[in-house]
């Protein structure tokens, strides 16, 4: 816990105090497979149509394991992504070995078709983040539109999810919608079903490749008037007190498409193959050091800044909440604050869940 405080103080001094773009690391986004079982439209990376392109690439859980060490000598919270992290035979090994390295904050994200054929993975997580588009379409992936079968499983995965609250206050199932253009209903279906469950809610803003930059906003979402109605609701439903993801100071820099000076050091992203991407994953150019040669993730990014050289300054170009909101509440050391506060609420030994996933 101190960790985190001590690492959260030092940013805010940096930001604040100096005009250094190097952030200490605070919450890393470790990529633990390549593979996935669906075909969203908007992914750039992955996808079940893509999985021939990584044969060979899916490490061994001993190799995981070792990147796992090198986060944890740096960091206390490691948010696992994939692909799609359930698509790997030995996910809730990994988790387990992680929960037992003492980190006072474990999240996940996964798409939660195969939730119900891995519910144990829910015993060492703080957070399980469940993405889902729609009701009626789960994804945008038009084949799973069509397998509706699949989507009423895929809601009734997110219900029980949602339903060990009930027994653990401290366990958080969110569901996360990528908001589309012309699609904001959509999000605003899945935000009330959320709400009915109990499960919190947040969202993604749809982003484009743009040639030679990057991910950037989709300029059809930023025009469309529905968006900026549809934050508004999210805003006065937080206010409400329900349970919205996200601090008012992100969702009002998403709403109103404010600039904003990154800091994509603080939130780390090392992919598949234990590789970080440096200075962000976003940026077009992005390097890649890799962490288990480097030995730690403070060497790896030195090595990183070494060969691409500083981030860029008051880079506001992608809408990803991991680089918007700590680039938000670092330059608002109040809200930090209070955010840090409320993340630290869940590190007290969580209640066992062994009855709910047996």
């Amino acid at each position: 816990m101190w960790k985190t405080v001590s690492l959260c103080l030092k940013n805010i001094a940096r930001a604040h105090l100096t005009s250094s773009v190097q952030f200490e690391p605070v919450l890393p986004t470790l990529y633990v497979t390549p593979l996935c079982n669906l075909r969203c439209t908007y992914c750039q990376d992955f996808g079940a149509h893509r999985n021939h392109e990584y044969t060979g690439e899916v490490q061994p859980l001993a190799t995981m394991q070792r990147v796992i060490r090198i986060i944890r000598d740096a960091c206390e919270a490691l948010y696992f992504t994939g692909g799609e992290p359930l698509m790997r035979p030995d996910i809730v090994e990994l988790l387990a070995y992680a929960r037992a390295q003492k980190f006072i904050y474990l999240a996940m994200n996964t798409n939660g078709l195969l939730l119900h054929h891995r519910p144990e993975v829910v015993q060492h997580l703080d957070n399980l983040v469940i993405s889902m588009d729609g009701l009626d379409e789960g994804r945008d992936d038009p084949g799973l539109t069509k397998r509706s079968k699949q989507v009423q499983q895929l809601l009734d995965n997110i219900a029980w999810a949602a339903s060990l609250r009930k027994r653990n206050p401290k366990f958080v199932c969110t569901v996360t919608s990528v908001v589309r253009p012309g699609r904001v209903a959509e999000a605003r279906r899945v935000m009330e079903h959320c709400f009915a469950m109990g499960a919190d809610f947040s969202i993604q803003h749809l982003t484009v490749i743009k040639e030679g930059v990057g991910a950037v906003r989709s300029p059809r979402l930023v025009a469309d008037p529905e968006f900026s109605a549809f934050m508004d609701e999210m805003i006065k439903a937080k206010r409400d007190g329900l349970p919205v993801s996200g601090s008012y100071l992100y969702l009002r820099t998403i709403r109103d498409q404010k600039p904003f000076a990154c800091t994509p050091t603080v939130v780390p992203h090392i992919d598949h193959m234990g590789r970080l991407d440096y200075p962000c994953r976003e940026i077009s150019g992005r390097i890649k050091v890799d962490v288990l040669k480097a030995g730690s993730l403070k060497a790896a990014m030195a090595e990183g800044a070494r060969r691409y050289g500083s981030p860029p300054k008051n880079c506001s170009q992608c809408p990803d909440r991991c680089y918007v909101e700590t680039a938000a509440l670092i330059n608002r050391p109040t809200t930090l604050a209070q955010s840090v506060t409320g993340y630290l609420r869940q590190i007290r030994r969580r209640p066992e869940l062994e009855e709910e996933t047996a």
